[in-house]
């Protein structure tokens, strides 16, 4: 594809953490004293050397539900999705990349076959596995309507549909940012889904997005915004005390 300006034709990229000894010890020593990790891993190089930080930390501590999270793993392969779901780690996909950039990706960066895999949810959910989905602001502005419709049509800016074998069912889409989401931060028992006992943490649309077309779900809007049983959009003035 086209490298950057002053590179040359082998450019790859290049990591944030060049000596994989330093990555290891930092996963193992997380894992040692039980804590989670989440690392930023949105390369194919980048996901290799996380996962094989967190074969060694699993070898080493045998943690009974660490959690790990790849954070984008935008470009995740096939063999390393297997790796993921044998090493218990949650791919949190950045979806939107589809959207915004995936002619980029498909032009410049990757090329068409490549650049249809990125963010590979359905082929996450096909092994069982559970991955969430994110706008990773200020990279993108916060806009749940825009994750949903990214995972359900994939299209881009131009219209094209990137990946069309990656798309998922609207209802996977939303578990990847709420039910899904809070497990990932072991938060499932409290979050994530309209249960008894849970918190109240809702919204109210102007159109339900399990029925839409697909293509109309990004231009659903949110009515009402509930925080724990409270209505916090549009903004209600507090009650006097009595």
């Amino acid at each position: 594809m086209t490298p950057p300006e002053g590179e040359g034709d082998s450019y790859r990229g290049y990591p944030s953490i060049s000596d994989s000894s330093i990555v290891d010890a930092a996963v193992t020593d997380a894992y040692g004293k039980g804590r989670q990790v989440l690392a930023h891993t949105n390369g194919d190089a980048a996901i290799d050397q996380f996962l094989a930080a967190v074969r060694k930390a699993t070898t080493r501590h045998r943690p009974a539900d660490p959690r790990p999270v790849a954070i984008h793993a935008q470009t995740a392969r096939q063999d390393q999705l297997d790796a993921m779901r044998e090493l218990g780690v949650i791919p949190s996909f950045f979806s939107m990349h589809t959207f915004y950039w995936g002619g980029w990706y498909r032009e410049t960066v990757l090329g068409e076959e490549r650049a249809a895999g990125i963010s590979p949810a359905a082929s996450a959910l096909a092994r069982g596995m559970i991955y969430t989905s994110h706008h990773d602001a200020p990279v993108a502005l916060p806009d749940s309507m825009a994750i949903l419709s990214s995972q359900v049509t994939r299209v881009t800016r131009s219209g094209h549909v990137l990946g069309e074998e990656q798309r998922v069912c609207p209802m996977d889409a939303i578990k990847a940012t709420t039910i899904n989401a809070a497990y990932q931060y072991f938060e499932e028992a409290t979050k994530g889904s309209i249960t008894v006992g849970k918190l109240a943490d809702l919204v109210i649309l102007t159109r339900n997005p399990l029925t839409v077309p697909p293509e109309e779900i990004r231009a659903i809007q949110v009515v009402q915004t509930i925080k724990e049983g409270r209505v916090v959009h549009p903004e209600t003035p507090e009650k006097p005390s009595s």
